[in-house]
């Protein structure tokens, strides 16, 4: 078992990695004689949520309570959620109450934001069961709720007080999903640590087999990386935007394919790719460094052409729409080289457009 201390200005908490983490972990200083919620993801598999119960039981909890929820970008939003508060509700649970998410990044962020504002606060442990979130969503304390098509809009930064990355959840994995969270795995590489990157083109067919020496290895310096940004930076005023990498470009795709079309993981490969044609014009990028990134992308079978034309005008308009806009002016993480990224402003529509028609072929 493998431990990551993540410290922020509101809470400090530990992550912890390793196989069967959710059968034998010791729950017992957060469990004992109190109620806890079970927040579910339905496509987590039967075994997984039996384990959990099962050492959740033997720490002596007041009582649990579980809600399944059908965990969706069309059911991520306050509609949704306030279902959920209603059942909170009808259950009688307090503040002292404690909520666990088990799912992938769409439970790890509905229930961080559950937790965030029910009775105005309550504590929270996540178990995320995609390799998506367990190198992503579940680290950090972002938390939030789509609006109006637009991804993420209404939220909170609220921390948990603990992380559970079990490894054996990502054998029941569809390839997709697996993909998604490698595509997480390489934007960590590219904004922060070179030798990161270079190792992960060397093991990129035993990441992709999910060899768990490899999987957890890339786990582990995943998180390395997201928990020291967030140490220093954990509201987003300046540093941990740079995690948004491909992300400007990759939400506003998500949005125009109604988000069904593409996977997370899949439009925020097509955004960076678009990001480093971007640091090209703007930031001296090297070609040999990007065609490194496409490369890789291609090497793990992860898609790089739209699935449907998107035009450039239709999709600026969509990255004003969100966000990362600042006082009309879009918001881009760039990188200069691979390991070393920064935030750039930028109001040329025209590169922007350049940039998005160059990028995109579609099939």
């Amino acid at each position: 078992m493998k431990k990551i201390a993540v410290k922020t200005t509101s809470k400090n908490y530990p992550i912890y990695i390793g196989e069967g983490l959710s059968k034998k972990f010791d729950f017992d200083p957060f469990v004992n004689k109190r109620e806890i919620f079970l927040i579910i993801d339905k496509n987590v598999p039967k075994k997984t949520i039996e384990n959990l119960k099962k050492n959740l039981k033997s720490s002596s909890p007041k009582r649990i309570i579980e809600k399944t929820i059908f965990a969706s970008e069309k059911n991520k939003n306050l509609t949704y959620v306030s279902k959920i508060y209603d059942f909170m509700l009808n259950k009688k649970l307090g503040r002292d109450c404690l909520v666990i998410g088990l799912g992938g990044g769409i439970t790890c962020d509905i229930a961080g934001f559950i937790s965030a504002t029910y009775l105005r606060g309550v504590e929270f442990l996540l178990l995320p069961t995609t390799l998506l979130a367990q190198v992503d969503a579940s680290i950090g304390g972002k938390t939030g709720v789509n609006h109006k098509g637009f991804k993420n809009m209404i939220g909170a930064f609220y921390q948990p007080s603990l992380v559970i990355v079990d490894s054996s959840t990502l054998k029941s994995l569809p390839k997709k999903e697996i993909l998604c969270g490698l595509v997480e795995v390489i934007k960590h590489g590219i904004i922060l640590d070179n030798k990161f990157f270079s190792w992960i083109e060397t093991n990129a067919i035993d990441l992709k087999k999910l060899r768990i020496s490899s999987i957890e290895f890339a786990i582990k310096k995943s998180i390395e990386i997201k928990a020291k940004v967030v140490s220093e930076d954990e509201k987003e005023k300046g540093l941990r935007a740079i995690l948004n990498f491909g992300h400007t470009f990759g939400h506003a795709i998500e949005t125009a394919g109604g988000n069904k079309l593409y996977t997370h993981g899949e439009a925020v490969a097509l955004g960076m790719l678009a990001a480093s044609n971007l640091s090209e014009n703007i930031s001296n990028l090297s070609y040999l460094e990007i065609e490194r990134i496409r490369n890789l992308l291609v090497k793990l079978g992860i898609r790089t052409s739209l699935k449907k034309k998107i035009a450039a005008d239709s999709l600026i308009k969509l990255m004003e729409s969100d966000k990362k806009k600042d006082k009309g002016i879009i918001n881009f993480i760039t990188i200069e080289k691979i390991g070393r990224a920064k935030i750039q402003k930028v109001k040329d529509k025209k590169l922007i457009s350049k940039v998005i028609n160059k990028t995109f072929s579609y099939s």
